[in-house]
């Protein structure tokens, strides 16, 4: 059952119980109210025969006195006159009121009140006998008809009152209603709905929790779009980067192979088997440097480095890497118990960090010197690459795709990112984690 419908069964429940206590209340009071009015009717009847027969033995005309006593009880709601003589013959009766339309008779047996007759012996020489009986009749037709209007004003009223609770209701949830629909469809689609505020106070802070969490939920959509459109670019670049690489390294020494090879055929047709050891050993060196540029490119591209060789090697392999590209460029690391208390899910985001942190240092500076740092106690871990050299003309001020990327890592990480510019250089610093921030020594 729904909660409006349980909201309109309780009302019901408690209306009819609450009008079960009144209609028992009310019918024992009616009940004794009836007893006492007839009892005090017969009381005063009883008052009223006696003061007519005491006038009656001196009467010259008691019967038509007789008749005249038994008279003044007609159209009595509560009393019922009637002479009878000795041998239980009615002589005289008045005409009780009767209600034009009785009551029920389960209604009257239920309401008729235990009150006896009252017989009086007229005061003559006859054996006759006036009695005075009590008619409720027309009392308890009367309190059924007032009941009976009142069960049908009490039930128009709870009828219109439920009616009217079931629309209340009806229009305070459906602010609710509406708020399950957007709950239902909020990941069904990109479309973030949006809920009016309507309906009771209590709902609209419900309304602006979806709303803001819809708003929050935009953004999170837009920044993994733009994320998504980031990598893709940072991919396009990366490829075009290892392209170049086997141009310019793979390349040339390939041409160099495929030459001393030419040299070794002509050598071996001639006999020249001193110009062919010589060939050889330039074809040996050539292929181990290429055997280093492809485990450097393989290197590049395996996410998990990190993970596999442990933060410290990692790293170490990465600072080598550019040490043998950048001779000039001195670089300082310090790395001392990163493995230990480093955890892994952040390695991978840590060294991504340092590596996409050289790479642009390198990249968009003149760089004199580079430091790697990575501190870690039990309550946070720090990273930071500090470069120092001024900027290329040619570096934009703009933020890169690969700043983005790094900047969505750590925030993905539950991290924060802070950049400080200077004109001799900058640093790049990352926090995981809710202890008190360490500085980085490097």
């Amino acid at each position: 059952m729904s909660l409006r419908g349980r909201v309109v069964a309780l009302v019901t429940l408690t209306l009819l119980l609450s009008v079960s206590v009144y209609v028992a209340v009310a019918s024992a009071n009616a009940r004794r109210d009836l007893q006492a009015e007839l009892a005090a009717a017969r009381t005063g009847g009883v008052q009223t025969v006696h003061s007519a027969f005491e006038d009656l033995p001196r009467s010259d005309h008691p019967e038509r006195d007789l008749r005249q006593l038994v008279a003044t009880f007609n159209g009595n709601r509560h009393l019922f006159a009637e002479v009878v003589d000795g041998s239980g013959t009615v002589l005289l009766s008045s005409r009780a009121e009767l209600p034009r339309r009785p009551a029920p008779a389960w209604f009257e047996s239920s309401f008729r009140p235990a009150i006896e007759p009252v017989s009086i012996k007229v005061p003559n020489a006859s054996a006759q006998v006036l009695t005075l009986t009590p008619e409720p009749a027309s009392d308890i037709a009367a309190l059924w008809s007032a009941m009976a209007d009142a069960a049908l004003v009490f039930t128009v009223a709870a009828g219109l009152g439920l009616a009217l609770i079931y629309w209340v209701i009806g229009r305070a949830l459906s602010p609710l209603l509406d708020l399950s629909r957007g709950l239902e469809s909020i990941g069904a689609t990109d479309d973030r709905e949006r809920l009016r505020e309507a309906g009771p106070p209590e709902v609209h802070r419900l309304q602006r929790g979806f709303n803001a969490m819809a708003d929050r939920l935009s953004e999170i959509d837009q920044r993994n779009r733009a994320l998504e459109a980031q990598l893709l670019t940072i991919q396009d670049e990366e490829r075009a980067e290892i392209a170049q690489d086997l141009h310019d390294e793979i390349g040339p020494h390939l041409f160099a192979v495929a030459l001393d090879a030419q040299i070794i055929g002509q050598s071996a047709s001639e006999g020249d088997t001193k110009a062919i050891s010589d060939q050889v050993r330039s074809i040996q060196a050539a292929v181990s440097y290429m055997q280093r540029e492809v485990r450097d490119l393989i290197a590049r591209l395996r996410p998990t480095r990190a993970a596999e060789l442990g933060l410290e090697a990692a790293v170490g392999d990465l600072v080598d890497f550019w040490k043998g590209r950048q001779p000039d460029v001195e670089f300082v690391s310090k790395l001392d118990g990163a493995d230990d208390l480093v955890p892994d899910a952040l390695r991978d985001v840590i060294y991504r960090v340092v590596q996409e942190s050289v790479a642009n240092a390198l990249r968009h500076a003149d760089t004199r010197q580079l430091s790697v740092s990575v501190l870690a106690n039990a309550e946070a871990v720090t990273v930071t690459v500090a470069n120092r050299g001024n900027a290329k003309a040619s570096a934009s001020e703009t933020p890169g795709l690969g700043l983005a990327s790094m900047r969505e890592r750590v925030h993905a990480a539950g991290g924060s990112l802070r950049i400080d510019r200077a004109d001799e250089g900058w640093t790049v610093e990352a926090e995981f984690g809710k202890g008190e921030k360490k500085q980085a020594v490097t």
